[in-house]
């Protein structure tokens, strides 16, 4: 699905909070309830504001279609940021400064800035946008999933072509948004928007890239790249190493050897890493209702006391401890 296809889809699922609106402190207090903290200037005298914001919230993230009717400036204002804006032009022409990173952005190059530098948009009079509010601590806590160590984001400015693939991750988030099978499933807007993290983490160039592995070549050998992929699609489930070899088309031996020569372990001790990994990820988030044991099973995890000890072993707290500080 294209932005603009987005965009359609968040004006039928979203909620219209500015229409055609000219004041530009009711556009500024309406954009900062939503997206963070920022001042406005109006940059021609003689013409006016006609401020558009549809919002659409899913869980912890938030889709944003936002024009302003006019030549504008958008730089930082007061308050604390806590969130990451990823921006899919629709139209028009923009320029985008972060720090000392300078981008132009047009329909077919978007723009992500995070919480940690000083910020202006400069907007040409038929800009229009997507934008998705990320929240900051779910996008660490993604990235410390992905490498095992803390620490802040840092993307690069100017989108990769490669993350042209949140738009179905996008889609299916907001096709969600209000439905019943929310009503039902609560959890699955969290799961989706955990994906649309992990996939941002690897194909957007970051600080953490080396770490999540988009910095450099995965496993040479496609027996191994399989045998990942195929249980990374299995966390939950019971697996042995002659099921995954089996699955792979190999022997237990040779995938042993490969994998050890390849990744430095065996395919089950990489398979418990990618296990207590995705558990650290969704107690950092803490959903609500969920609980330890959710999260063990989910993680393929099926006896209690050994997933704690190897939790701790690993992040020096307990999956209950962690998810106490998160709610």
């Amino acid at each position: 699905m294209s932005a603009p296809s987005l965009a359609r889809l968040a004006e039928h699922r979203g909620r219209t909070i500015l229409s055609g609106t000219g004041d530009a402190g009711r556009t500024v207090d309406a954009c900062t309830g939503t997206l963070r903290p920022h001042s406005l200037t109006v940059k021609a005298g003689d013409s006016h504001l006609s401020t558009r914001l549809v919002h659409v919230r899913l869980q912890d993230t938030s889709v944003n279609r936002l024009r302003y009717g006019t030549e504008v400036t958008v730089s930082s204002g007061d308050g604390a940021l806590d969130d990451y804006l990823l921006t899919l032009p629709l139209s028009g022409h923009a320029t985008f400064r972060y720090g000392n990173d300078v981008a132009t952005a047009t329909p077919d190059r978007g723009v992500i800035i995070g919480p940690h530098r000083e910020f202006a948009f400069d907007f040409d009079p038929t800009w229009d946008q997507l934008v998705v509010r990320l929240d900051r601590e779910r996008v660490e806590s993604a990235a410390a999933a992905l490498t095992g160590d803390v620490g802040p984001v840092d993307f690069d400015l100017a989108l990769a072509p490669g993350v042209a693939t949140l738009d179905g991750l996008l889609e299916s988030a907001l096709g969600l948004a209000g439905s019943e099978i929310t009503d039902r499933r609560p959890r699955l807007v969290w799961q989706f928007e955990q994906l649309i993290l992990e996939t941002l983490l690897m194909t957007q160039p970051n600080n953490r890239a080396a770490m999540t592995g988009t910095g450099r070549c995965g496993p040479d050998s496609p027996r191994v790249r399989q045998a990942m992929e195929f249980m990374l699609d299995r966390l939950s489930e019971p697996l042995t190493v002659t099921t995954v070899a089996e699955a792979c088309g190999t022997s237990v031996r040779t995938l042993q050897q490969t994998f050890r020569r390849e990744v430095g372990s065996s395919p089950l001790q990489w398979l418990r890493e990618q296990r207590l990994e995705r558990a650290h990820a969704l107690l950092t988030a803490g959903a609500p209702g969920l609980s330890v044991t959710d999260v063990a099973y989910r993680c393929g995890f099926f006896h209690l006391g050994e997933f704690g000890t190897a939790f701790r072993r690993r992040y020096g707290t307990t999956p209950s401890k962690l998810l106490t500080t998160r709610r």
